[in-house]
């Protein structure tokens, strides 16, 4: 059976040491004039869109969304790559090991469900050098639901593959938001308690398989590939 394994991009594969939040609050006060913009509003496993639809919101821009959207697209792609610079982050324990282990695995493929902007998610996987492992994925740019995120994900990663026949998801979050997304979709949900939610938070919203985190990757390697 193919198996697709959709990875989350921001702690569960890695931690940008704060560099996108500052990448964005720095993007909105240079398109729109507001500083820190983002304060009070949840980002922990929702997509970029719909964090800046809170933004603009709070913040009272006028004018049409989609235009809104792409200045501050532009502003925070253009930010970014510096802020990830100045910031210190790291990838998660386990996470080279985890992602070559099940790269190489036969009938095995990798991509990513990620509230990341598309090329948000790309600028963050090169700088950890993390973005060669993923064939296709779900962006923050398509939906803000995440369950449609997923989605597409599934449809894309698939079709990149190009493989007939059953094939199982697994959707490899650290939120809540990960674990419904993956049930909407009847695919396997992997959770990772390295973010702000515990194992036992992460057990109560219903995953399939939780760990403290993949320091213990070849472990981990075993039950996915089960």
């Amino acid at each position: 059976m193919t198996k697709l394994f959709l990875f989350d991009i921001d702690m569960t594969l890695l931690w940008s040491g704060g560099a996108a939040v500052k990448a964005m609050n720095l993007a909105f006060a240079r398109a729109f004039g507001s500083s820190d913009a983002f304060a009070n509003i949840e980002f922990a496993g929702r997509s970029d869109m719909s964090i800046f639809r809170d933004a603009a919101r709070l913040h009272g821009l006028d004018g049409d969304f989609p235009s809104l959207l792409a200045r501050f697209q532009d502003a925070y792609h253009a930010t970014l790559p510096q802020t990830l610079r100045e910031m210190q982050g790291r990838v998660m324990p386990g996470i080279p090991q985890l992602l070559a282990a099940l790269k190489s695995a036969p009938g095995a493929f990798l991509g990513l469900a990620t509230g990341n902007f598309r090329q948000a998610a790309r600028l963050k996987l090169e700088h950890y050098g993390l973005h060669d492992f993923f064939l296709a994925g779900g962006f923050g740019d398509d939906s803000q639901d995440r369950a449609q995120i997923v989605a597409l994900a599934i449809e894309r990663l698939a079709q990149a593959v190009g493989r007939d026949g059953p094939r199982q998801a697994y959707v490899i979050g650290d939120t809540p938001l990960d674990v419904a997304a993956a049930r909407a979709n009847a695919a396997c949900s992997v959770a990772v308690a390295t973010g702000s939610f515990s194992v036992q938070d992460l057990e109560a919203a219903g995953a399939g398989l939780v760990f403290p985190d993949f320091s213990r990757w070849q472990e981990a390697v075993g039950a996915l590939l089960a």
